[in-house]
Order: structure tokens, then sequence, then C-alpha cells
């Protein structure tokens, strides 16, 4: 097989990683909502497979690297390809991680708090997409500009951990409200991976390290 159609494979079978995680936080998003038990669990399994992905793009990766000797070009896309990888990987399980604490605790409450977290969820998914749509275009543009969106989720997290004090001194309980905080926390953090993927585009276009923060 030819270098170009390697990597065509290779790109592919990303892209296709990124759809699944894409659908697990949609899934999460939803869980958040109606406290769905058995969906949740359906995303926990999908995290199983997604996990396998990571792995089939590490083969795949060891295979053009022993096979087809890449020049420096094509190095640089083998490589972005896997720290990409790494990257859905880590944010397929924020989806899932959100999904266990629905199992646990059941959907999130008081209500405005799954209507912000909706809102942070929707905002990352925008970001991500950017993202792999920058990807598959090398956009390295698009990279440069997909991090400021990061700025947004994060501070519509902080609105929202505001909001969760208030409630907190109109009574509701610390036992509650620590896994609560820690559940949100995984769509901000499902953001800092996204930013990660727009590093590792631009090194794979330019040769350039880029840290965003």
């Amino acid at each position: 097989m030819k270098m170009d159609e390697s990597l065509a494979l290779f790109q592919a079978l990303i892209i296709e990683m990124y759809r699944k995680v894409r659908l697990m936080h949609q899934m999460a998003l939803e869980v958040i909502h109606t406290g769905d038990k058995e969906k949740a669990l359906q995303l926990i399994r999908m995290d199983d497979f997604v996990n396998h992905m990571e792995e089939e793009v590490n083969d795949q990766a060891q295979s053009v690297l022993a096979l087809l000797s890449p020049v420096a070009s094509d190095l640089r896309k083998v490589i972005a390809g896997i720290k990409i990888a790494s990257d859905l990987e880590r944010i397929g399980d924020y989806a899932k991680n959100v999904a266990e604490f629905v199992i646990k605790k059941g959907p999130a409450e008081p209500t405005f708090v799954a209507e912000q977290a909706t809102a942070i969820g929707e905002r990352f998914l925008a970001m991500l997409d950017d993202a792999m749509r920058a990807y598959e275009q090398e956009d390295v543009q698009q990279a440069y500009e997909i991090p400021q969106q990061d700025e947004q989720i994060n501070a519509q997290f902080e609105q929202l951990t505001g909001q969760i004090e208030s409630a907190l001194q109109e009574g509701m309980t610390m036992k509650h409200l620590v896994p609560l905080v820690a559940m949100l926390r995984n769509f901000e953090r499902s953001g800092d991976h996204t930013k990660n993927i727009c590093e590792h585009l631009i090194y794979q276009v330019k040769g350039q390290h880029i840290d965003f923060g």
C-alpha cells in the first residue's frame, strides 16, 4: 500500500474515533437531564470501543513507520495523529465520568445546573467540531483561532460554580456540591484537550510546537 493510501486510512480512523466520542458527549448531556441509567451504561460501554480505536490508531502508525519510511511531513502526520487520538480518548473518558455520576447520583440538580451544563457542553461540542474540521482540512488559521473558544467555556464554568456556591448558602449540602462540581469539570477539561488537538495540527502542518496553555 502506498503512503498516501495508508495515511488516508490512518486519518479516517481518527475521524471515526472523533465521531464516536462526539456521540458519547451528546449522550452525556442527555443523561444529565433525564437520569437515564441504562443510556449511561451504554455510554460507558462505548468508552471501551473508543479505547480500542486508539490502540488501532497506534497499530496503524507503527505499520506506517515500519514499512513505508515516511518523509518528514508524513512523519509529522503520524506523530500528530497519535497525539490527537490520545486526546480524543481522554475526551471520551470525560463523557464516561459524567455517565458514572448519573448512575451514582441521578440527574444533575437543581435544574439550573443541568441547563448550564448543557450550554457548556454544547459550546464544547462546537469547539470540538471546529477543531476536527480544521484537522480534516489542515486549516492552520482555524487551529490558531479555535482555542479562544475555550476561554468562553472556562468563563461559563466559573459562572456556574458561582451559582452553585450561592445555592450552597441557600441550603444545598457540601456532600452534594463536591461531586456535582467535579462532574461539571469534565466538560471544561474536554475543552482543554480540544486545544491540544489544535496544537497537534499546527505541528503536523508547520512543524512548530505551540502551547495554548
